[in-house]
């Protein structure tokens, strides 16, 4: 009995030191905002990798003190929400805590990357499709 109180005793301590410490708030560091403007509409936005939203973005976000880097990004079919790394069109950007940086996407770089990878997946089909048949044409020669 005495060591199951003395647990709870423990346990309720942690629990109090635990609060204690815990984070006020979700922006508890220096935090600044960026404003993103673009010209055209509906064209996926990410900030470090991860897709906040699409233009015309009207308010600006809050972000940690600190870099930062913004991109566009074509949708990814397996995982539309988050895009890996930057990339060299990247804007890379440094935030200074209670100021408002100011970004400027240019879509057709979105565009042109857009079409490179069009061209390439139509390559890659063509590719897979060439061994597809060099395969079947082997198995053709082995079995006659």
């Amino acid at each position: 009995m005495i060591y199951f109180m003395l647990k709870i005793a423990i346990y309720t301590a942690y629990l109090f030191k635990a609060l204690a410490l815990a984070q006020i708030s979700v922006f508890d560091d220096p935090y600044g905002f960026v404003a993103i403007k673009s010209d055209s509409v509906n064209i996926p936005v990410y900030i470090d990798g991860d897709l906040i939203g699409h233009t015309p973005i009207n308010e600006a976000i809050p972000l940690i003190a600190g870099s930062h880097y913004i991109d566009i990004k074509p949708l990814s079919i397996s995982n539309p929400f988050s895009q890996q790394g930057p990339i060299n069109d990247s804007k890379h950007i440094y935030i200074f805590s209670n100021d408002t940086a100011n970004v400027v996407l240019n879509p057709y770089k979105l565009q042109l990357r857009s079409e490179r990878l069009v061209r390439e997946q139509l390559y890659t089909s063509y590719i897979g499709l060439g061994l597809g048949l060099l395969t079947i044409w082997q198995l053709w020669i082995i079995t006659g």
